[in-house]
């Protein structure tokens, strides 16, 4: 690890502000790779050199023999098609859904409302929102997810980039929803600009990221591996971005969340080498072993559909919680964009 470095070449993309390097060399998602960390002077959001998002490495991570995560995407969509109200059950899942679903109660976003969900993986999360009554389409990178959805549930899933699909899909949604997407891409900003290009006037962009804020200052980089991430997010990061293009950022409170759930944040160590290390060969085979934990145990013996009301059933045990006090973070942050 170094001392911070001024780049005076570099100013960060989000707010425009001076940036350093708060650590040479990490460790990769592949053996042998090394990124630079750099931090905003302003904003704090931090982000790797250098950055890719190849195809090839999404394709990859949707591999359903890829790795242990994999499986668990294709086994959770699997049982998904099998609950009778997923929405609710996704929500009640992973606080990531429930900030989403919070969001588009809050705004009061009407049953048939035409929603673009970036980023729709294996389609789970669109398929929840048309099986509530909402018209829901799903796009992503990868052709095998996407192919997956289509034939899983339904032909409402496309490959592609927003950059591309907004070209002939101007102001045509009233929602456009991208969970945890905004941190693999080269940039954010970008990627925030087309998301608006989609919406109609008023519409709303819903975005989840991991966030930095709940950090200690000085943590350098407690997120994936890049390149599977490729940025780090603060609040005044995502705000400033919306800022750029006139429009409206607010973040949704996790409060309730946490008054009422059973909930787990993992908090960064301040100047402490990132501990992520490599997670396969160059040759796509596994660079280390991990034990199964409860969670593949339990893939093992039970259908995905039990294994989802489970988790949902342990959440509602509030009783176990005593000694937390609620709080409005979790270990991601739920923005909303407003187009004005």
């Amino acid at each position: 690890m170094d001392n911070k470095q001024t780049i005076h070449t570099k100013t960060c993309l989000l707010c425009k502000s001076q940036v350093y390097r708060v650590y040479e060399s990490m460790s990769g998602y592949i053996v042998g790779t090394k990124y630079d960390v750099y931090e905003c002077s302003n904003c704090k959001s931090s982000f790797v050199d250098p950055m890719s998002n190849l195809k090839e490495e999404y394709d990859l991570i949707y591999d359903e023999d890829a790795t242990k995560e994999t499986k668990y995407y294709y086994y959770l969509a699997r049982g998904v098609k099998k609950l009778k109200d997923p929405l609710a059950d996704l929500a009640n899942y992973s606080a990531i859904f429930w900030g989403v679903v919070k969001a588009i109660k809050d705004h009061k976003i009407k049953k048939n409302a035409k929603i673009l969900e970036i980023g729709s993986g294996l389609g789970y999360f669109t398929y929840a929102f048309n099986k509530a009554g909402y018209d829901c389409y799903g796009l992503d990178y990868s052709d095998i997810a996407t192919n997956f959805a289509n034939n899983l549930f339904g032909k409402r899933y496309s490959q592609g980039t927003i950059e591309n699909f907004s070209g002939s899909n101007k102001e045509k949604y009233e929602v456009v929803i991208a969970t945890e997407v905004i941190e693999h891409v080269v940039d954010p900003v970008a990627f925030i600009e087309y998301s608006l290009k989609v919406l109609k006037h008023g519409g709303k962009l819903i975005l989840t990221t991991p966030i930095k804020d709940i950090h200690p200052e000085g943590t350098i980089w407690e997120t994936e591996s890049a390149p599977v991430h490729l940025w780090w997010f603060t609040e005044k990061g995502i705000g400033s971005i919306a800022q750029y293009f006139n429009a409206k950022a607010s973040f949704i409170d996790f409060t309730d969340y946490t008054k009422n759930k059973i909930w787990s944040v993992h908090v960064g160590t301040a100047n402490a080498p990132p501990h992520a290390g490599p997670v396969i060969n160059k040759d796509r085979t596994f660079a280390r072993y991990k034990k199964k934990g409860y969670r593949e145990v339990l893939m093992d013996v039970i259908p995905a559909w039990m294994y989802i009301k489970l988790v949902c059933l342990y959440h509602d045990l509030k009783f176990l919680q005593k000694t937390k006090p609620p709080t409005r973070h979790m270990y991601g942050m739920c923005a909303v964009i407003q187009k004005i």
